[in-house]
């Protein structure tokens, strides 16, 4: 009988694992700066942890959020003020500030009863000015928009400094996200998801209760983004409203459609190409302009980003993974395929 695992080829996994255990080693050999390129890959980790929830939400679902940029930010500021104000232990903060956030994705999934698309996305909007507004207001906790400095993180009596124990710390967790939600998308809840965003007339015609997996949806959504809030904090040290701007909900939706949109492995390609593209990328392309018109470059990001958009959208709508999909059925229908030519 056929495994139930055959048809992903899961032996791959382990050597990537490995990859992603090793490439800190690989890269303090070959580049002098190992630091930075340490930051960026840590801040990839953080938003591929988000990303895996809103692609649940938004891929799998189809329930549009502007609004996760205030799910990290409740994340951070709350394990910021229970570890360092309230003396909670790092390692419990880890499962309370989630649930917290997951809670605030639960009462914001209300609205997704009754609205959906553009105002669905409206709505998740307004719900992270509001939040930078109480974090503002609440600056007897938070400092306000001057920003708060965050302790590092502490496991079994072990505090965790350096960048480097930061990547092992950070993408520990990235395997751990990517596996629950590779899990929940294969399983009747991630089904359940699918046929709510094909057709809730039919999800519904076919037992699906809409309200309870429309805010399971949005509750899990904001457990992934309250871990990757947690984590983003303490590894980061200072956290402030201008972090978490309307224009990251933003990025987080093109990092999801650029991945590939119901799709796991879609939300970690995603992120890593808009992370690495837009703190190594960019910042060489307005150097070459500044040095072929000697002028100022002036801010290309947004322009990059719409024209990225633009494409993916046109020419590959089904993103970074829909594209290795369509390249590894066109080598296995391949005619000089040996494994094909007798078959």
């Amino acid at each position: 009988m056929k495994d139930r695992y055959d048809h992903e080829n899961i032996y791959w996994i382990p050597i990537l694992i490995i990859f992603v255990f090793l490439l800190p080693l690989i890269l303090k050999g070959i580049s002098f700066s190992y630091k930075y390129y340490l930051f960026v890959l840590n801040l990839a980790g953080i938003y591929i942890i988000l990303n895996v929830g809103l692609d649940l939400l938004s891929g799998f679902t189809g329930l549009v959020s502007l609004g996760h940029a205030a799910f990290l930010a409740v994340g951070a500021y709350t394990s910021a003020i229970m570890v360092d104000q309230l003396g909670v232990p790092f390692s419990l903060s880890l499962i309370l500030s989630p649930v917290i956030v997951g809670l605030f994705g639960f009462i914001i999934g209300f609205p997704a009863l009754r609205i959906s698309g553009m105002y669905l996305g409206l709505t998740t909007m307004g719900f992270g000015f509001i939040v930078k507004r109480i974090i503002i207001s609440f600056r007897d906790w938070t400092q306000g928009s001057a920003g708060l400095e965050v302790s590092s993180p502490v496991l079994f009596g072990y505090t965790i400094k350096s960048d480097l124990d930061n990547y092992y710390l950070i993408y520990t967790f990235v395997i751990v996200a990517i596996i629950i939600g590779r899990r929940i998308a294969t399983s009747k809840i991630g089904r359940s998801f699918m046929a709510i965003r094909d057709s809730e007339q039919a999800a519904e015609a076919s037992g699906i209760n809409l309200s309870q997996y429309k805010m399971l949806a949005f509750f899990i959504s904001g457990l992934f983004a309250g871990f990757a809030g947690v984590l983003f904090a303490h590894t980061s040290s200072f956290i402030s409203t201008d972090h978490f701007d309307i224009l990251l909900s933003i990025y987080f939706i093109i990092m999801v459609l650029v991945g590939g949109a119901s799709s796991i492995y879609g939300a970690v390609l995603g992120s890593l190409f808009i992370v690495l593209l837009d703190n190594l990328f960019v910042p060489l392309i307005e150097d070459q302009i500044q040095l072929l018109f000697n002028t100022q470059a002036g801010d290309i990001q947004s322009l990059i980003f719409g024209l990225i958009m633009f494409l993916f959208i046109i020419f590959q709508p089904m993103g970074l993974y829909g594209m290795w999909l369509k390249m590894r059925i066109y080598w296995k229908l391949f005619p000089f395929n040996p494994r094909q030519r007798f078959t």
